[in-house]
């Protein structure tokens, strides 16, 4: 069984940008030869550099980061194998609350099937923050937990200029971790991203808890080496920043995360797409724009070995028509107002496939939370901040 993998960052290698003040080399430190290891760059730009590299206007014009396009030439039919380690668990919580991890034997559990039946792709679609409502009040629930922990990410492709992806604050002993997709932290053939700055709760041009730059990034060996999209997966160590001056845990709150769990879930998926979409074959609502939290809610749908290696875990597909900008857009199930184990990060927007038949623009694939996720994680939640 292959896969013809085409990776199409339309937009990104092909058309030529300024990178002002931004480019560095990365440090990488490769702890072993796995798909599964983690590599790192520390980001030396000090963090009023970057921040003051982000205009209103830089912002404005940053592009949406393509979703990877994956061309597909046969589909895949055996069951994907079961998690290969023990079931991690960690609370989400607002600021102060303490972040909290458990591990849980892992469960056996038999052969998956679509939970909607003859259409296994179906989801629906709703944009968080209208623009208006009744007294004002759906303007400020963006300001809310959860919904405050998730985010617009900035970033600059060193040669190819500025762009935008998604990300959220997730569980970490050093509240300071934010997650993405991979290649919005790594770009092959490029290296490293920089000028990274989150924004949680961006809405309409504004950052109500301030922007958080990043002390380190990381990805998997898998991604930065191969390319491989089952381990597409990024973490982002921020500086303390926001308009406190604390960590992003402390000042929004953060989600909880979970691997190695049965891959029949229900997700919430959010992000800031911006590209736009065809509104001949989605469903009703405005066009993207990436400044407003858009949301999809789907079921497990089907499980996808784009690399064609059996050697790696499965990627996960589900039913979502959101764009190019939601790159990194947290996949949460459990979802809740109230912290604990609720909210639990488990997958995020990483690619989906080229063509209309069957349209594929309303399906989404995120990778598979294993051993690898966990490994990112620790990673990046060992780093002390400040």
């Amino acid at each position: 069984m292959r896969r013809s993998i085409e990776l199409h960052l339309t937009g990104l290698l092909v058309v030529a940008g300024v990178v002002a003040a931004a480019v560095l080399s990365p440090v990488m430190v490769l702890a072993q030869a796995s798909n599964d290891a983690v590599v790192s760059s520390i980001q030396r730009l000090h963090a009023g550099q970057v921040e003051a590299y982000w205009t209103a206007e830089r912002m404005r014009d940053a592009r949406p980061m393509p979703l990877p396009m994956l061309s597909r030439t046969a589909s895949e039919t055996e069951a994907a194998a079961p998690p290969s380690g023990p079931m991690v668990i960690a609370n989400s919580g607002g600021p102060g609350d303490s972040p909290l991890e458990e591990t849980r034997e892992p469960r056996v559990e038999g052969a998956t099937q679509p939970l909607f039946g003859t259409f296994p792709f179906s989801f629906t679609r709703y944009r968080l923050f209208p623009d208006s409502g009744l007294l004002g009040i759906l303007q400020i629930l963006y300001k809310q937990f959860p919904y405050k922990v998730i985010g617009k990410l900035f970033l600059s492709v060193p040669g190819h200029g500025d762009f935008v992806c998604s990300g959220a604050s997730v569980n970490s002993a050093n509240r300071s971790v934010v997650w993405t997709a991979g290649h919005c932290v790594f770009t092959p053939g490029v290296g490293f991203n920089t000028n990274f700055l989150f924004a949680p709760a961006r809405r309409a041009g504004a950052n109500p808890f301030g922007t958080w730059t990043v002390k380190q990034a990381f990805t998997t060996n898998g991604w930065a080496n191969s390319s491989l999209p089952e381990f597409d997966m990024g973490a982002l160590v921020m500086n303390l920043g926001g308009t406190s001056n604390l960590t992003v845990g402390d000042t929004v709150g953060f989600l909880g995360f979970t691997a190695n769990i049965s891959r029949q879930q229900h997700w919430h998926i959010h992000g800031y797409p911006a590209a736009p979409r065809d509104l001949s074959s989605t469903p009703p609502g405005p066009q993207f724009d990436g400044e407003h939290h858009e949301i999809c809610t789907a079921s497990w749908a089907t499980d996808d070995q784009p690399s064609g290696n059996a050697a790696n875990p499965k990627t996960v597909g589900i039913g979502c028509d959101q764009t190019g900008g939601v790159s990194g857009g947290p996949w949460v199930i459990d979802f809740s107002s109230t912290g604990g184990l609720t909210n639990l990060l488990n997958g995020q927007a990483t690619y989906r496939y080229t063509g209309p038949n069957p349209p594929e623009n309303l399906k989404l694939f995120s990778p598979y939370f294993g051993d690898a996720a966990i490994n990112l994680r620790n990673a990046a939640q060992a780093v002390p901040v400040p």
